[in-house]
């Protein structure tokens, strides 16, 4: 967090006293200013404390999961090109809403993946690798199903007269999502990420968890508790996954998830048939949600 510290000052003054900026008796002080300023300005004042409530996390931790979303997405370029953008005041809140709820998913699973009290250096120190390597072979690694969902979000955005460019860097944000676990994963595994990535993938497409999990991040009930679980819903399809190829041979993750699909074939054929009477229903819900979860978590465990 230095830069924030350094940032309080004066250029001149970070030039010619950089040594006292940095041991300054109220450094601590300043660096909290500026970050719960910063948390409030982008995410608003309710998702901080959806966060802290739903992952059962205090706000010293929720703080130190927006400043690695921060930096492991680069999201002060985004907020910059947010704030400069040509586009009316209502699209640019918009916008802000979705990059908010977009961090707030990323936010969630830096929290699942850390102790409590990790400092922000060694969380990103962990993350950063697997992530950029996600990230920047997301084009290739994303589903079908995901990216189909999120592409109608964008085309929607853009009919509301937000430029392309931007709402693509905003769209992105929902499609990276999951790498923080899968980076975490590869970590603690010792697996390749991309093998993780793959077996990952395939394993939400044979079982619809893909969709399933794009549509609980999408939906925003008004109730606070029914937007709590579906919240939560959105983080267990992607859990219950990484569960699953945590059991697996690091070596091979895709291989084992092939093996596992062709012997479960006839359970994931019911299940799949369940997926498919819900994709038919108008007007998705909560409840509809929490039963695919829970039965896709039973199969998983075979």
């Amino acid at each position: 967090m230095a830069r924030d510290l350094a940032a309080a000052f004066p250029a001149a003054m970070q030039a010619r006293f950089g040594e006292a900026i940095a041991s300054h008796q109220l450094r601590r002080e300043i660096i909290a200013t500026k970050l719960a300023n910063r948390i409030v300005n982008r995410l608003g004042i309710i998702h901080p404390f959806e966060l802290i409530e739903e992952e059962g996390c205090g706000p010293a931790d929720m703080a130190a999961s927006f400043a690695v979303a921060e930096r492991l997405f680069a999201m002060s370029d985004l907020w910059a090109a947010l704030d400069t953008a040509k586009v009316s005041e209502a699209t640019r809140l918009t916008l802000f809403g979705q990059a908010a709820s977009a961090m707030t998913s990323q936010m969630a699973d830096i929290l699942r993946v850390t102790p409590a009290g990790t400092g922000p250096a060694a969380m990103v120190d962990r993350l950063q690798d697997g992530v950029t390597q996600l990230v920047d072979g997301l084009d290739v690694l994303l589903s079908t199903t995901v990216r189909q969902q999120w592409d109608q979000l964008a085309a929607r955005l853009e009919s509301e007269g937000a430029d392309a460019a931007l709402v693509a860097a905003v769209v992105r944000l929902f499609k990276v999502d999951g790498v923080v676990g899968l980076a975490d994963l590869a970590a603690r595994q010792g697996s390749d990420v991309i093998d993780a990535t793959r077996a990952f993938t395939r394993l939400g497409e044979a079982l619809g968890l893909d969709w399933a999990q794009t549509l609980a991040a999408r939906m925003s009930p008004a109730d606070p508790w029914e937007r709590l679980l579906v919240n939560s819903l959105a983080r267990d399809f992607q859990q219950m996954r990484l569960d699953f190829l945590a059991r697996l041979d690091a070596t091979g993750l895709e291989a084992a998830v092939g093996d596992w699909l062709a012997t479960q074939a006839a359970r994931i054929g019911q299940f799949r048939g369940t997926v498919d009477r819900a994709r038919t229903i108008p007007n998705p819900n909560g409840a509809m949600l929490s039963h695919l979860a829970g039965q896709a978590r039973n199969l998983l465990l075979r």
